[in-house]
């Protein structure tokens, strides 16, 4: 039989690496717990700037709400007198005879205008008819008649 080696260790010194290692878990839970507190305390402090920034937000919106009654009153005033103006225009009187007057130099000058187009056109449309006769006679030119197969060889 092979012999065997065997050697006697004392028990209490592993006792006492089981008790560290146990308390070494039971302090790493506590470590745990206490970066989860830093956690919540750093969200606590992100939420108050948050809240802050909101409130500094809200008062800005109030002095801007604030200023908006002073320009309604403007833009009411200003409306006032737009109306005002528009009221007198129209009571103005109003004659049919100085509308005529002002239609008839225009009336005369469209009138003039259309005949002076009308013209140019009347122009236009015979200088096609002559370009489209002469066309016309270039192509009615008569050709020559074809050339017979005898012909050709000669």
């Amino acid at each position: 039989m092979p012999e065997e080696e065997f050697e006697l260790i004392p028990v209490s010194p592993l006792r006492k690496l089981e008790k560290k290692i146990e308390e070494l878990e039971s302090t790493k839970q506590l470590l745990d717990v206490r970066e989860f507190l830093k956690d919540i305390v750093g969200i606590i402090k992100m939420n108050q700037e948050v809240v802050h920034q909101i409130v500094r937000a809200n008062d800005a919106l109030t002095i801007e709400l604030s200023k908006i009654p002073g320009r309604l009153d403007t833009l009411i005033s200003n409306l006032n007198e737009l109306l005002t103006y528009i009221k007198t225009g129209s009571e103005e009187e109003y004659s049919p005879k100085k509308e005529e007057e002002k239609v008839k130099p225009i009336e005369s000058e469209v009138i003039t205008q259309l005949l002076e187009n009308n013209k140019r056109i009347l122009e236009l449309n015979e200088k096609i008819v002559t370009t489209l006769e002469e066309i016309e006679k270039r192509t009615r030119k008569p050709t020559l008649p074809p050339l017979k197969k005898q012909e050709l060889t000669k």
